[in-house]
């Protein structure tokens, strides 16, 4: 066992490592209808003898992972989550050269001519990150940062069909709802949070930064904080990659 461990740190030591999330700070894009993060700087060291923040946030603030029971009642909540779900190989589809707008989806011929000309392919358990391109060119948190969170680019369901049928265990885009495409605030459908991901098992992470720095495979880990019946949880996720 000493020997697998040593060659595990060993191979991690040959990967570079990317951190996907976001920096979590006052004024940072939100799903409109969810609480704004408050960072309270409580306890200080003049006052208190010593430095403590205070926080106040939705459970699905930044980066961070939908559990089932987010639109399902009665289902898996995140607490419930194995706790290695998000250890896995990923393949990133990287779509950020396209230069969509808000309201416009992915098609299936968009991504299998990616996979054609990148020689790449999703697997069965593994994870797909989908790069829109959308977080680095509208990520903000003056006074114009909810734009980022009423407006964005989506997938159809024909797309949303296809990573379900490729036996994915995870997906995660750099929007604030993943397949959903959002214009002015009104949203279009969102059949993989509600019929083909998250029924099925398959796990949802949102506003994931970074992404145009990964390899097209790499090796993503992330966990989610264990809240009791909780419908999703922040995350750290970390993606390493082929230098």
């Amino acid at each position: 066992m000493t020997d697998t461990i040593s060659e595990i740190s060993r191979l991690f030591g040959q990967l570079q490592p990317v951190d996907l999330a976001p920096r979590l700070e006052r004024g940072i894009p939100r799903w409109p209808t969810h609480p704004h993060l408050i960072i309270d700087k409580t306890m200080n060291h003049e006052h208190d003898g010593y430095f403590c923040q205070g926080i106040v946030m939705a459970e699905h603030t930044g980066a961070h992972v939908d559990a089932p029971a987010h639109n399902h009642p009665g289902a898996q909540t995140v607490d419930q989550i194995e706790v290695d779900k998000l250890f896995a190989p990923a393949v990133l589809y990287d779509f950020s050269s396209l230069g969509l707008e808000a309201g416009e989806l992915i098609t299936p011929d968009m991504v299998e001519r990616y996979e054609r000309e990148n020689d790449i392919r999703v697997g069965s358990g593994e994870i797909a990150l989908v790069n829109y391109g959308w977080m680095k060119r509208h990520w903000r948190c003056d006074c114009h940062a909810q734009w980022y969170a009423t407006n964005a680019p989506g997938m159809s369901e024909e797309t949303v069909i296809l990573f379900k049928e490729r036996g994915i265990r995870a997906i995660g885009t750099d929007t604030v709802a993943c397949e959903i495409a959002i214009v002015d605030g009104k949203a279009g459908h969102s059949l993989g949070h509600d019929k083909h991901w998250l029924p099925n098992g398959i796990l949802i992470m949102e506003m994931l930064a970074r992404l145009e720095q990964l390899s097209l495979r790499s090796f993503f880990a992330a966990a989610p904080l264990p809240f009791a019946e909780g419908s999703g949880s922040p995350l750290r996720p970390i993606a390493f990659c082929e230098r």
